[in-house]
């Protein structure tokens, strides 16, 4: 009972208009290109994707370890209720653009490879923030954005040259990204641990 009366307190300290922000943001390339009567949404759409994802990063950073100190929730826990805060706004936001798109010009064929994407961008964003914040870095939270863009733009550009990496586009590999996000949500979990069972 005192977790569920915690899930809100801790949910408001996720950053929810910044990860709005964040998402909202990456969705114009997408509306620019529709209301310049554009069809081709699969570049726009793949950022827009990889940032809403990556927006989980703004979750990493626990504004309230103070206030919730005194209470018997530890900071994993409050670490899972603000990612799920996070993912639920940043959701809500992708949502909102594929619908947006869908009654445009209409989705495109490969939209469903944008959600191992979004998903590497995200666990990425997590592990890098978390290991920040443990660090006792002060910007966890856009550490973790940028490094969770930058992670897997890194790992796509990189499949040009070793073709084992996935890319951006529907190939053989592309289904890696999930490999590359389970890795990263296993760094994850190992740097969220509670400091005292570290």
């Amino acid at each position: 009972m005192l977790r569920l009366v915690a899930v809100l307190p801790t949910a408001r300290v996720a950053h929810p208009g910044l990860v709005a922000l964040t998402v909202g943001l990456a969705g114009l390339p997408a509306l620019l290109t529709m209301a310049l009567d554009g069809t081709d949404l699969s570049a726009p759409l793949v950022l827009a994707c990889l940032v809403a994802g990556a927006a989980l990063g703004w979750a990493v950073d626990d504004a309230g370890a103070e206030l919730m100190a005194s209470t018997p929730i530890g900071s994993p826990v409050r670490a899972l209720f603000r990612v799920g805060a996070a993912a639920i706004v940043a959701g809500v936001g992708l949502a909102l653009l594929f619908g947006m798109v869908a009654i445009g010009p209409g989705l495109p064929r490969d939209i469903g490879d944008r959600g191992s994407e979004a998903a590497a961008a995200g666990a990425a964003a997590l592990a890098f923030g978390l290991l920040a914040a443990r660090r006792g870095e002060r910007a966890a939270g856009w550490a973790a954005v940028t490094a969770g863009v930058l992670s897997t733009a890194l790992v796509a550009g990189l499949s040009f040259r070793f073709n084992q990496l996935p890319s951006f586009w529907a190939g053989p590999h592309h289904s890696r990204w999930w490999l590359m996000a389970i890795v990263a949500v296993v760094v994850a979990l190992h740097a969220g641990r509670d400091p005292a069972r570290r």
